[in-house]
């Protein structure tokens, strides 16, 4: 199966860097390697998650692909571990367009997130442009949600979609806009004072559910013994005005 999927990735070219208001500053297709100048990588407790952790051994390349993975670790008391990488030691920027091409594995108490995340760590604002919760089996749809005020306050958007498959998720970050995209179209627009304007941070996770949580449930008995969020290239734009 992992080899299938691999193939299958492989065949996928890489879209062309477009042209008029984006600018490409970034890139990588793991070809080299989880490249320290590229991308930092989480570690400890995720805050307010009793059920999870993270470990830089659970972000591992293979046959240029990166794989977050999810399982139970002995070297943590066989707690559920996961992984995180964030682009904060190669780039910070505001306003941007961002593209991951990803899928992830069937797991009920494990979530992907591909998010912007502000680069002072003072929350919110936060921007998840593509978020499976794990509160099912199913990988069948993403939610992108802006986090903003005081009181957490949200806009959020649900897309059905099949995470299982591959597929390009993104976001266009403009003055007092969002553009969501799926495979280079648009999804949903939000139009809000609430979208940030300072710099932030391109975060891509999974990690374990909080136990309680109706959303993000702990992983039970029907959850795989390994559940892996697949990477296969990660693109950025600096926004270049009208």
């Amino acid at each position: 199966m992992f080899a299938a999927v691999v193939a299958l990735a492989a065949a996928v070219a890489v879209s062309v860097a477009p042209t008029g208001k984006w600018r490409r500053v970034f890139f990588d297709d793991f070809t080299h390697g989880l490249r320290s100048s590229h991308w930092g990588v989480y570690s400890g407790q995720p805050g307010g998650d009793p059920g999870g952790w993270w470990s830089p051994a659970h972000a591992v390349v293979a046959h240029g692909v990166l794989n977050l993975e999810t399982y139970r670790d002995p070297r943590y008391g066989w707690r559920w571990v996961s992984a995180g990488i964030s682009s904060a030691p190669a780039l910070t920027q505001t306003y941007g367009k961002y593209e991951v091409r990803v899928r992830v594995d069937r797991g009920k108490g494990v979530s992907f997130v591909a998010l912007l995340w502000p680069s002072g760590n003072t929350w919110p604002p936060e921007i998840d442009f593509a978020e499976n919760g794990g509160g099912t089996t199913a990988r069948d749809h993403i939610t992108a949600t802006l986090h903003y005020g005081s009181d957490n306050a949200q806009i959020a958007r649900t897309l059905p979609i099949d995470l299982t498959r591959w597929h390009t998720v993104g976001v266009e970050w403009l003055p007092g806009k969002l553009i969501y995209t799926i495979d280079g179209r648009q999804w949903a627009l939000v139009w809000s004072d609430a979208v940030p304007d300072q710099r932030m941070e391109m975060d891509l996770q999974t990690q374990a559910g909080t136990c309680g949580d109706s959303y993000a449930p702990c992983p039970d008995a029907q959850t795989p013994a390994h559940v892996n969020a697949q990477i296969q290239w990660v693109a950025a734009y600096a926004y270049q005005g009208r």
